[in-house]
């Protein structure tokens, strides 16, 4: 018998994925507004799971809160984020990895992906979330056309006129 997605992932601490798919369209419409009021630029989350393996993602909605960093504002976040928790990776600063950062912010198709950091106890996971089954833009208009469904649990978010 294979196990769920939600259990081996969530086992194998790994449940950055398991977070997206929670919250696809929260995110999208964070990012798609983002990116038309301030352009390219980085989706920020900060998740506080004290112990990610006993989150049952198929019943248990995780709180988070989420910024949308400007391009040319994102080494400067980067650093800040380092500053305000020394547990986080001292590679994390790397000047060779922030390069990489912003040049993925530069070439990444805002209509198509988001640059996504989800940090949570000192952890940093940086993704590129391409492929969407869902567009940004989409996602906004349902948020948008749906925000009494989503705003009991997007307490970390304010609709955005």
């Amino acid at each position: 018998m294979n196990a769920k997605d939600c259990v081996w992932q969530g086992l194998l601490g790994y449940w950055q994925n398991l977070f997206i798919h929670q919250n696809m369209l929260a995110l999208g419409y964070r990012a798609w507004h983002g990116y038309i009021s301030q352009g390219r630029g980085l989706l920020a989350c900060r998740v506080a799971i004290a112990q990610p393996h006993t989150v049952d993602w198929s019943i248990t909605t995780v709180p988070f809160s989420a910024q949308f960093i400007a391009q040319a504002a994102v080494p400067e976040f980067l650093r800040s984020l380092a500053a305000e928790d020394r547990s986080i990776q001292p590679d994390f600063l790397d000047e060779a990895a922030i390069a990489l950062l912003m040049e993925a912010i530069a070439q990444h198709d805002p209509t198509q992906s988001i640059v996504l950091l989800i940090e949570n106890n000192g952890t940093v996971d940086i993704n590129l979330l391409q492929h969407l089954a869902i567009s940004p833009a989409d996602c906004y208009r349902q948020v948008e056309q749906r925000w009494d469904e989503f705003q009991p649990y997007l307490t970390a978010f304010h609709r955005m006129d």
